[in-house]
């Protein structure tokens, strides 16, 4: 493990400061860093620390397969307990598919395999018209 891969004072301070909701320039003035230019400061401190990152969770056992069976592969198979009242008391109970966490894991998914369009990329329409005997056609 080389001391370059692990976070300083100052950048566990400054996101300590930007998970409570503050500004780079109000984390970066608050986690040490000079008030002079102190957006552009926080802001490549969190660059610097997005460098570091990778080596950081892979320390903390958070590697990349480890991530995945241990709380990707669940939420694909969520599921959640539903119960049936009448007057007041639970009459049945029964397990069934929690599509929410289902969706945010796949959703999870192909953020992490690239699978959508970039946001940033050009947009591109396309058409899809059926016809009356079931086919298709791209216009």
């Amino acid at each position: 493990m080389a001391k370059g891969d692990q976070l300083n004072e100052r950048e566990r301070l400054l996101l300590k400061a930007l998970s409570k909701g503050r500004t780079y320039a109000e984390a970066a003035r608050e986690a040490g860093y000079t008030a002079k230019h102190a957006a552009q400061s926080g802001f490549q401190a969190f660059q610097n620390i997005r460098e570091k990152m990778p080596e950081v969770l892979e320390r903390m056992g958070f590697s990349d397969e480890a991530v995945i069976d241990k709380y990707l592969k669940p939420l694909l198979e969520a599921q959640e307990t539903e119960f049936a009242k009448f007057e007041g008391r639970i009459t049945d109970e029964r397990n069934v598919v929690a599509w929410g966490p289902r969706q945010q894991g796949l959703d999870m998914l192909f953020r992490l395999k690239g699978s959508y369009a970039r946001e940033d990329g050009p947009n591109v329409a396309v058409q899809v018209n059926i016809n009356t005997d079931g086919k298709f056609d791209l216009a």
